[in-house]
């Protein structure tokens, strides 16, 4: 049984299929969804701003921009399943955490307890496969639930 799914969202894209997935698989188990948005961190000690980290007072103002629109998320989310059939819909909890995206992810889903993760794939090339990984297939590979890997449509 299903109570409880994670959903890792990329805050760069306004309308994640992944997203209409695990609400779809929530309608039929009667599950929460958990929404969360992983700030990707790595510790710099320039104080400017580079491609592989934020200095740490400009973390911040990342991190609350951050909060800003998966709130924004939260209520789309929650107001599409108002005009639906089934008014009351899934409940809808947002988090945002600092962090190497992969280990955030599975980290929060052990912390909150999740049944089953559910993560999009974002298409990159075989070259940014190798030399930078998969996320989502990192989160297969460590997750303590199922995971399910949503591709995103063309």
């Amino acid at each position: 049984m299903i109570r409880k799914i994670l959903v890792p969202v990329d805050l760069a894209d306004d309308h994640p299929t992944e997203l209409d997935f695990a609400l779809e698989l929530a309608r039929t188990f009667g599950a929460k969804i958990v929404l969360l948005h992983v700030v990707d961190y790595v510790p710099t000690v320039l104080p400017v701003e580079l491609p592989a980290g934020y200095p740490t007072p400009q973390l911040d103002v990342v991190r609350e921009s951050a909060e800003r629109k998966l709130a924004e998320v939260t209520r789309r989310v929650e107001a599409r399943h108002a005009e639906g059939a089934d008014a009351a819909g899934p409940a809808v909890q947002a988090i945002v955490e600092v962090g190497a995206a992969a280990h955030e992810i599975v980290a929060c889903a052990e912390r909150e307890g999740v049944d089953h993760i559910v993560v999009g794939s974002h298409g990159h090339g075989a070259l940014a496969r190798i030399v930078l990984g998969s996320v989502a297939e990192r989160v297969a590979r460590t997750a303590h639930c199922p995971v399910t890997i949503v591709r995103e449509q063309s």
